[in-house]
């Protein structure tokens, strides 16, 4: 998890609050160091344009520049220990708006709860986040937010969003692992397209199959807005990449939702063997050398 700033700010936090003999008690919020930020995904895993824009913690997406950086020092309760972290209130001056921002300025706040985005006065970012009652924008960590130059193809979809089709699409990837896991090798586990698999995805009216091609790809699109659930039929143990990844879920309009499955035959074997206490089958998010 990212801490903003220096592990003496936490170490002295509420040393103000004791020297001065102030209530800080009733202004604080109290947060453990595992706190979830919103967003938890895109900390870890590279989230598409077409799904991180339409995610329900989001509701301002706009491209700008930062031209003011004000640091605040925000007291909190860190299990149980008094501390201050910090907080950022940035005023960026907007270049293009896409989803629920027309202002040429906008005030974003970051932080105040270990989940702040490091921003910098100066920079360009490809700004997601939640639009307060106050007006003001508040960004986490893991909304997907980005430094322009690391942005193009989330810029490409947001700015195609007026002339693009109507209809979501679901894609993704499978693969399938052709050596058992070596805990005692640190080495990626090689894999191969599961060529001719069949992925089910099943509508609120109908249902709908797709096809994994050479490539290890499928795809379906043009699909109306709606709840979807997604199933990869198969006698052997699927892993999900993001592991827990929703399989029920909603579209939207121009939006989409990527899924990245392995199938493990080796599973029952090592990784069924090593879970046979407790019951269950942990997945283990591979990495992906595919042959491809």
């Amino acid at each position: 998890m990212f801490v903003n700033r220096k592990i003496l700010r936490l170490l002295l936090g509420f040393c103000s609050c004791l020297i001065l003999n102030c209530d800080c008690q009733s202004q604080v919020t109290a947060i453990s160091r595992d706190h979830s930020c919103e967003g938890d995904v895109p900390c870890t895993w590279d989230v598409p344009a077409c799904e991180s824009t339409w995610r329900p913690y989001i509701s301002a997406v706009f491209l700008g520049r930062a031209v003011e950086v004000r640091e605040e020092d925000v007291p909190i309760l860190l299990d149980g220990e008094k501390v201050l972290t910090e907080k950022l209130h940035v005023t960026f001056e907007v270049e293009e708006g896409y989803i629920g921002v027309q202002e040429k300025s906008v005030t974003v706040t970051s932080g105040g709860d270990l989940c702040g985005y490091p921003f910098s006065k100066g920079h360009e970012y490809l700004v997601y986040g939640r639009r307060l009652e106050s007006g003001v924008i508040y960004v986490s960590l893991c909304s997907g937010t980005k430094w322009k130059k690391d942005a193009t193809e989330d810029l490409k979809y947001l700015r195609g969003l007026p002339n693009a089709p109507h209809g979501a699409t679901i894609y993704g990837t499978v693969d399938r692992f052709e050596e058992p896991s070596n805990p005692r090798v640190k080495a990626i586990r090689r894999g191969t397209a599961a060529v001719g698999q069949k992925i089910v995805i099943r509508g609120s009216n109908r249902s709908y199959e797709a096809t994994v091609d050479a490539h290890g790809k499928f795809e379906l699109s043009a699909l109306p807005a709606g709840q979807y659930s997604i199933l990869l039929n198969s006698n052997e143990i699927v892993n999900i990449v993001p592991p827990h990844l929703p399989t029920t879920f909603d579209l939207v309009d121009k939006g989409c939702a990527r899924f990245n499955f392995w199938i493990d035959p080796f599973a029952q074997k090592d990784a069924g063997a090593e879970n046979e206490s407790n019951g269950s089958r942990t997945p283990k998010a591979p990495g992906n050398q595919n042959s491809n």
